[in-house]
């Protein structure tokens, strides 16, 4: 994929009906296939798993979280939305563009904690004899 002016960084987020999690990797490579056919690139996946939601969606309580983190054109986000909108198993989805600045702040910051967090497992398991 060349980068060009129009790719910006985009972050969707979808949640899977709960019956449907035997097949989540599967709408998960659907999603991803759909972002590179347009032109564009996936930059990060997270899988949340089964969760609680904060309110029903389809009488469900529950439902299996997957945020994608990708780099396209418009035209992409319009046809995974469109997808999204036509998947039976897809209880809700939230596209938003991501603030290229605000993003590197928040990598830098999660790569902090990281740090962080390992050198306070490594204090508590004590010196290695």
């Amino acid at each position: 994929m060349e980068i060009g002016i129009d790719v910006t960084l985009y972050e969707t987020m979808f949640i899977i009906h709960p019956e449907k999690g035997g097949a989540v990797k599967d709408y998960i490579e659907r999603f991803k296939k759909i972002v590179e056919e347009q032109g564009g690139s996936v930059a990060h996946l997270e899988e949340w798993g089964l969760r609680d939601m904060a309110y029903r969606i389809e009488k469900q309580g529950k439902g299996y979280y997957t945020l994608l983190q990708y780099r396209s054109e418009a035209r992409a986000v319009d046809e995974l939305e469109r997808t999204m909108r036509l998947t039976d198993g897809v209880l809700r989805y939230l596209t938003v563009r991501v603030d290229e600045a605000a993003e590197a702040a928040a990598q830098a910051a999660r790569e902090s904690h990281a740090a962080s967090r390992k050198s306070e497992e490594e204090a508590k398991a004590g010196p290695q004899t």
